[in-house]
């Protein structure tokens, strides 16, 4: 009777101790939808997929060598043993490369998984584009558009739009401030406007692009 209640006996000890091991948290994937570049001051969604064979309740931890995480979501199960995460990092306004480090932990084994993505903060100047140059027909009630949306930025920033009249008959740009203003020409005349436009993301930090220019011919004939 003895023979038979050891071995059931070894049995269970081994199950328990097997019960008892805890397994840290491993980190699957990193990824962004930005890649590993990024302009001056914009945002970078990131997402962290991580899992733990005991199901345990993880800890995340950010830390970055600049810029500042703005927000992030809480965990969205995957399955029974995996999780993602959700944060938001903002780009600092200088160029350069920097570390975004995650460290996650069970609170459990006592061990930390830990991941380094590094993002490289880049600078790209914008560039002014204009339309070709053009011939209308003069009439009186004649209004003449400027296209400028051709103009863009490496870097995806919003750009601002600088017009200038720099030769024909003085006339008064509307919507100035985009990037296509309109104008009614009083006479028959070659009408010159330049563009420069800018991609200041914060106060005082920016490119501002060299100049293009267009010449509209307002004709008689």
């Amino acid at each position: 009777m003895y023979y038979r209640i050891l071995p059931i006996l070894s049995l269970c000890l081994a199950a328990c101790t097997l019960l008892d091991r805890s397994s840290p948290p491993q980190i699957v994937e990193v990824t962004t939808d930005r890649g590993t570049s990024v302009g001056r001051g914009r945002e970078v969604n990131i997402t962290l997929f991580t899992e733990d064979a005991d199901n345990d309740e993880l800890d995340y931890r950010w830390i970055a060598s600049g810029g500042v995480f703005t927000s992030s979501k809480n965990d969205t199960l995957i399955d029974l043993f995996q999780d993602s995460v959700k944060v938001v990092w903002k780009a600092p306004a200088e160029v350069g490369f920097y570390d975004l480090t995650v460290e996650v932990s069970d609170g459990v084994t006592g061990e930390v998984s830990t991941q380094i993505v590094q993002i490289a903060v880049t600078q790209g100047s914008p560039i002014a584009v204009l339309e070709p140059d053009r011939v209308v027909a003069f009439r009186d009630d004649l209004s003449v558009t400027i296209d400028g949306t051709g103009s863009n930025d490496p870097d995806d920033d919003e750009l601002k739009y600088f017009w200038r009249q720099i030769l024909g008959p003085a006339v008064q740009l509307q919507s100035a401030t985009g990037p296509t203003p309109f104008f009614d020409p009083p006479a028959p005349a070659d009408y010159v406007f330049e563009l420069s436009v800018s991609d200041e993301v914060l106060t005082g930090v920016g490119d501002t692009s060299a100049v293009d220019n267009v010449v509209i011919r307002v004709s008689d004939r």
